[in-house]
């Protein structure tokens, strides 16, 4: 559920983006900090910088529940790994998302909390009803007294590529494997404009 954080860890982000991270962290009293964006896209190496930053316990969406989401996919398409089908949006990410989404809330009355997770879905829906991704999450999530902010991890599509091929991750290979239709559908959607759009912050990486 929680990731922790190596202090010797090295990480490698853009000082334009290690720079937006500082000045979010001098903002921050507290409460959930969502970091989203696509997959590959540098949410866990900016949720490592920020959490240092912070002292925030993290939850990161791939490693909440990974035997269940795969377990379950895999019945129903016969692909653990599929994340982006119709199928995975209506029947698992919905109850995945809210489950990390209550964890965090329950964790953040006591400390600073940061999820790392992609958010997509909330991020279409948000910018379909013309309101604020955090507030989204709040009404979903029905709760009105825990702060709630979003980042979104701003990166080119060479460079998600780059980094799927090197972090040789088995989620990855369906995605690398027909590139042009996952550019196409995905990176380059609807979503390139609105995750910037319906998000409190933009960190360029």
């Amino acid at each position: 559920m929680t990731n922790p954080v190596n202090p010797a860890q090295s990480v490698v982000f853009s000082s334009i983006g290690m720079h937006g991270l500082e000045q979010l962290a001098a903002t921050v009293a507290g409460g959930v900090t969502i970091v989203c964006g696509f997959p590959a896209s540098g949410k866990t190496t900016a949720t490592s910088l920020l959490s240092r930053l912070l002292n925030a316990v993290v939850l990161d969406k791939d490693q909440f529940a990974p035997r269940l989401e795969e377990s379950v996919m895999a019945e129903l398409t016969g692909n653990p790994y599929d994340r982006d089908s119709d199928l995975y949006r209506r029947v698992v990410s919905p109850h995945l998302y809210l489950a990390l989404i209550q964890q965090a809330f329950t964790i953040a009355e006591r400390c600073p909390v940061i999820i790392d997770a992609p958010f997509l879905g909330y991020i279409r829906t948000a910018a379909q009803r013309g309101i604020r991704l955090a507030d989204y999450i709040r009404s979903v999530a029905d709760t009105s007294d825990i702060t709630i902010r979003t980042v979104w991890v701003n990166t080119d599509t060479d460079r998600i590529r780059g980094r799927m091929q090197r972090r040789g991750a088995e989620r990855d290979e369906p995605k690398l494997s027909d590139w042009n239709s996952y550019r196409d559908s995905v990176l380059h959607s609807d979503l390139a404009d609105a995750g910037p759009a319906v998000t409190d912050h933009v960190i360029a990486n």
